[in-house]
């Protein structure tokens, strides 16, 4: 299965929602919509797609801008307007460079993965904002709501960084995100300038970069039961908490040695350097015992090759 959605250039998670749960209802939301647009354009033809869009509003169809526009790029439909022109917005920051890629870590809290998944309700989606710790692949904080916002980025990433404090650790984090807006902002770039982090963001159209996350979902939803459709809000709010308390405290993961992700956080000997009554420097160096554990929980980040084949074919 790898290696067949590795030849259609998809991950195995974007694999499964588009061949083998296709959606059907959410492809007959996308014809109703675009069904309104067409009529909304024959009884007032010239309207740019700011009106049209305001119609739909008026006439009670809830659609995103970002999902408006791709259905007028999809299906051709001629508007007055800029063709997404959401993505040349002027207070859009340029995103970072890949600052993991083809490098080895050893030490929990050196890298912070963040992504958002979606979450099935019959009230609703909601999407589920997601921060895994590296090394000892611990979910150091979670956020849900019904959009993919910026707001709830900013707070899961200031509850992981008050964990790393409790734990002693001082020593630089990466944050590795995708390029999306509720990623790449002012509000993440002010925390990560307070609080000495690096921001590290995937390459455009490398899917690939942000794999741990993928993976992620992938157990969350297929192992953990967060796959189905929930009746309600609150039901799914138990459900996630219930999936991610198992997954940090109960489900033994078979990359770091079939151990319990929250032990191998909190009895992670890396600050310590051996020698308790000198005082420590700002960056506590290991000690033999602690270089030895840190040593087998090290994670090579490799570089895909798969995700230049679209840009470099042979």
């Amino acid at each position: 299965m790898s290696r067949f959605c590795e030849a259609l250039m998809l991950s195995r998670q974007n694999y499964y929602k588009t061949y083998v749960h296709f959606n059907q209802e959410k492809l007959q939301g996308t014809e109703m919509i675009r069904t309104e647009i067409l009529s909304i354009l024959e009884e007032s033809p010239g309207h740019s797609g700011r009106h049209v869009f305001t119609l739909l509003k008026e006439r009670g169809i809830k659609v995103g801008r970002d999902k408006f526009y791709q259905i007028i790029n999809d299906y051709k439909l001629t508007l007055n307007s800029k063709k997404k022109a959401w993505r040349r917005s002027r207070c859009k920051l340029p995103a970072a460079g890949n600052q993991i890629k083809d490098k080895t870590f050893r030490r929990v809290f050196e890298v912070l993965f963040s992504d958002y998944t979606e979450i099935n309700t019959e009230e609703g989606k909601l999407q589920l904002l997601l921060v895994e710790d590296l090394v000892s692949r611990f979910i150091t904080a979670y956020r849900l709501h019904p959009t993919c916002a910026s707001a709830p980025v900013g707070e899961a990433l200031l509850e992981s960084l008050e964990l790393k404090k409790s734990l002693g650790l001082k020593y630089q984090t990466i944050f590795h995100t995708d390029r999306g807006s509720e990623f790449v902002n002012h509000k993440v770039r002010a925390i990560a300038a307070e609080h000495n982090l690096i921001i590290s963001n995937t390459g455009k159209f490398h899917c690939y970069d942000n794999a741990f996350m993928e993976s992620l979902n992938k157990t969350l939803k297929h192992s953990l039961g967060l796959r189905m459709k929930f009746a309600g809000i609150s039901e799914a709010e138990v459900c996630v908490e219930k999936a991610i308390n198992t997954y940090n405290y109960e489900r033994q993961h078979s990359r770091i040695g079939n151990l319990v992700p929250y032990s191998v956080l909190t009895s992670y000997t890396g600050k310590n350097s051996g020698h308790p009554g000198r005082k420590e420097p700002l960056c506590h160096p290991a000690g033999r015992v602690a270089r030895k554990y840190s040593n087998s929980l090290k994670v090579k980040v490799k570089k895909i090759n798969v995700d230049n084949i679209k840009n470099n074919p042979k």
